[in-house]
């Protein structure tokens, strides 16, 4: 019966011919190189997840296209290092009377004898489409990706969703690992069964997602909710209404809250957004997605992105379609849900959730319980931490309630394995640049309908260089728990949540920092850190070049973390793709061209230079200190160093913990010696020669914390010389601090947006709470700060670091009485 079955495989293979010019499957992953690699000398068997002929036969045209081994062993043989084998999983399941599988274990054993190597065994997923499965339509039965499609049924599939397959190879599982591990062969044959079946089932999951609900279904399941029952009824009693009234508005609610997510919108914005992209960007760049990709297979994934643009939840979805990865539900804000736009996301996977709970108890129970049904389900979920889009280019404080939600549902089911995903966005020019720089100058921030959507198609006359999509290193919450608290599940099972802010607290910070981790360092993030470090915004070419290779060199050198990427071209070649993009000026000069920004663009610079600084700000912190002084004392710089470090590394999210601070800085002075921008004399570090193009390479990463170090010292001073001497409520000294800020931007021409950026003063403010030079006092429900007499010496440190002009300026600022907070108070009060 073998040769019948022979005879028949090679009359189908004749009779698909024909249809295989329909089939143009995605390959996952896109390089095959370290596969190819990897498989070279060894004995090949590919394993297909279901019996399937037409697949078998659409693997073999892969590995003849792609260079892999080609499959030319007849079913049953052995594979060999010139010839390699195809098993299908349920025939490596076949069992005899013993209930062993002796096929696997014969074929096993019979290349242990005959090879000194093992067989790798490589699993292939090959999936028509990318539905998980929900509909019952006479269409979806019979186009859809049915494993136990008949002929007829499967031909039709191919026809149909020939271009929309996807094809995954897996890392290869070497049998004689399995041996190491179980000797007998029969128990190594089961283990590689049961390691195989779970793969699959994983890599289906992580494909297609889990089953879908309908919408309904899913609305009903969350209004059933305890939670949400406990919350009706409270409803009920406050507003005194009838049960039926609460369980309306509950109804409203939960419909404003919920997805609808559906596959074949999925495959429509994939289509929208890839013509999209291609005309507004040169190519979508994705990093770490193997990893991803890895992770996927194993844990629930949660998506936690930087926000920049409204383009970010696009891109990451779109990413991770075109990856292979199932995209995400996420969370919008519901100022998006205007039509037309709410309706496309909701079917793409969004679900709507309000700026504020405050006052909300059934709102709060309904969106709680809905995210819970989502991940009690599986369905991968993606939201942004930091609550609104960046205006500034820096990475905001995290918003914790969201991830509170998450965890808590976790733990709720310990035994779910779940990963916290960071994902970087980073862009080589920004869609929102000219509304960003006018929000920065004072304009009020626009609401988002369909007018505006409108006015969007003028990007289309505009090239904006490539995103970049980086997923950091993943969080497995089971292990971030364990080290956070490792009492967390007794606790949790006793009622026992009193640790929990603060674990919270601590993952929303460990994911930040991770997000920075994988960063991107553009062109033009490059080059605005350097260009905007001159003293007026303008340098010549050939200076601005070595430039970008004495910072390049050093980031090489001691790289910020593994993850993070650095540009590979040349210094011309960076230079030429920041200029395409960035706006810069070229001024001709008898002496060699000058490179200037000015107006819009130079505000919109900083944005791009934000978004890198963090992987410099130490450097620049070194730098700083030989601005203004030809050499200084290595040990008092190290020590200077790491007692402002714990400042910059709450604002910039920089990954060191405090305690590794000193040997990062030690690190980072030996290599800024190694390459000759610092020198060392005995126990003193000195700066290059004034005329070096080290000396100005040194110069400019100093200048690069300017603004950041301005605005600790204005802070600084200001708390020390008007408030030392009675306690004062925040709000009035946040307040007070921005209009001097504001002042002092006008008298020396400072563009940066973080000049006027709230949430850096508190970030600030709340470092100086923590290190214990601000103290809080509660008085009468009111909370009013101290200032420790400590601050003092930290605003001296901050003064000592800056040009003596500015230093003279604020210092006259922030001793104007006409200036002060009490003037300014009772000058309030009389009016």
């Amino acid at each position: 019966m073998k040769w019948l079955r022979r005879l028949a495989f090679v009359f189908v293979r004749i009779l698909l011919r024909p249809v295989l010019w329909a089939v143009k499957p995605q390959v996952i992953p896109e390089n095959l190189d370290a596969l190819r690699e990897r498989l070279q000398g060894q004995p090949v068997c590919y394993v297909l997840r279901q019996h399937s002929w037409s697949d078998r036969i659409v693997l073999e045209r892969l590995c003849r296209q792609l260079d892999l081994p080609l499959i030319t062993t007849p079913s049953g043989d052995l594979p060999s290092i010139e010839r390699a084998a195809c098993l299908y999983l349920p025939v490596i399941a076949e069992v005899d009377e013993q209930n062993s599988p002796q096929q696997l274990i014969q074929l096993i054993a019979g290349a242990a004898e005959e090879h000194d190597v093992g067989i790798q065994f490589l699993p292939v997923s090959i999936f028509w489409g990318r539905d998980p499965g929900s509909e019952t339509s006479i269409l979806k039965l019979l186009v859809g990706d049915a494993e136990f499609a008949g002929g007829l049924r499967k031909l039709l599939i191919m026809l149909v969703q020939g271009r929309s397959a996807l094809v995954n190879f897996a890392d290869p599982v070497d049998f004689d690992s399995i041996l190491e591990r179980q000797t007998n062969h029969l128990r190594a044959a089961e283990l590689l069964h049961r390691g195989l079946s779970f793969h699959f089932l994983r890599q289906k999951t992580a494909t297609l997602g889990p089953s879908l609900l309908s919408r309904q279904h899913m609305i009903y399941t969350t209004l059933r909710r305890p939670l949400v029952q406990q919350a009706l009824d409270e409803e009920v009693q406050e507003q005194n209404i009838s049960r039926d009234q609460a369980y309306k508005r509950a109804r409203k609610m939960a419909n404003e809250v919920a997805a609808n997510f559906d596959p074949r919108m999925i495959r429509f914005l994939d289509i929208v957004l890839s013509w999209v992209f291609r005309k507004i960007f040169s190519g979508v760049k994705p990093y770490n997605v193997d990893r991803l990709r890895s992770v996927a297979n194993k844990y629930h994934v949660i998506y936690m992105p930087s926000h920049r643009s409204h383009l970010d939840y696009l891109l990451i979805s779109w990413t991770l379609y075109y990856q292979g990865l199932v995209p995400p539900h996420i969370a919008a804000g519901v100022n998006l849900n205007f039509w037309p736009v709410g309706g496309l996301l909701r079917r793409g996977g969004a679900f709507y959730i309000r700026r504020s709970f405050a006052g909300q108890q059934l709102y709060s129970a309904i969106f709680r319980s809905y995210l819970d049904v989502l991940l009690g389900r599986g369905y991968p979920v993606e939201f942004f931490p930091e609550g609104g889009r960046s205006r500034t280019g820096r990475l905001l404080p995290a918003k914790r309630g969201m991830l509170s939600m998450v965890v808590e549902s976790f733990l709720a089911q310990p035994s779910r394995a779940a990963a916290l995903v960071p994902v970087y966005v980073g862009y080589d020019k920004l869609v929102e640049g000219g509304s960003y720089a006018k929000e920065l100058r004072g304009a009020g921030k626009k609401k988002e309908s369909a007018g505006e959507l409108l006015k969007a198609r003028k990007i289309f006359k505009s090239s904006y260089g490539s995103p970049h999509v980086a997923f950091g290193e993943p969080i497995i919450l089971s292990e971030a728990l364990n080290r956070l608290e490792p009492q967390w599940r007794s606790r949790w099972q006793e009622g026992d949540k009193t640790w929990l802010p603060v674990a919270i607290e601590r993952l929303a910070r460990m994911n930040m920092e991770r997000v920075n981790q994988s960063a991107v360092v553009n062109p033009i993030g490059l080059v605005s850190a350097i260009l905007l470090a001159s003293p007026q915004r303008a340098m010549a070419e050939n200076e601005l070049l070595e430039q970008i290779e004495r910072f390049l060199g050093l980031m090489r050198k001691l790289p910020y973390s593994r993850d993070i990427v650095l540009p590979e071209q040349s210094a011309p070649e960076i230079f030429e793709a920041a200029a395409r993009t960035a706006g810069l000026s070229r001024i001709e000069h008898a002496w060699g061209p000058i490179i200037t920004v000015t107006g819009n663009e130079a505000v919109m610079l900083t944005y791009y230079r934000n978004s890198v600084m963090h992987v410099l700000a130490l450097p620049s912190l070194i730098a700083r200190f030989l601005r203004h002084t030809e050499s200084i004392e290595e040990e008092l710089l190290v020590q200077r160093c790491v007692g402002l470090y714990p400042f910059l590394k709450r604002e910039l999210f920089l990954h060191w913990p405090v305690r590794e601070a000193e040997e990062r800085v030690r690190e980072l002075i030996g290599g800024m010696v190694e390459l000759g921008l610092l020198k060392r004399d005995g126990s003193k570090l000195k700066r290059p020669e004034i005329g070096t193009s080290e000396y100005s390479a040194v110069i400019g990463l100093g200048r690069l914390l300017r603004e950041t170090l301005e605005r600790y010292t204005m802070c600084s001073l200001l708390l020390v010389y008007q408030l030392s001497e009675r306690p004062t409520q925040r709000p009035a000294i946040e307040q007070h601090i921005i209009y001097m800020v504001q002042r002092l931007a006008i008298l020396t021409g400072r563009e940066a947006p973080e000049y006027f950026d709230k949430t850096l003063f508190r970030i600030y403010i709340d470092a100086l709470v923590d290190q214990g030079l601000l103290e809080e006092e509660r008085v009468n429900d009111t909370i009013l700060l101290r200032v420790n007499p400590r601050l003092q010496e930290l605003a001296e440190q901050w003064v000592w670091l800056l040009g003596p002009a500015v230093q003279q300026g604020m210092q006259q600022l922030v001793r104007d009485p006409r200036l002060s907070l009490q003037e300014l108070e009772n000058g309030e009060s009389k009016d």
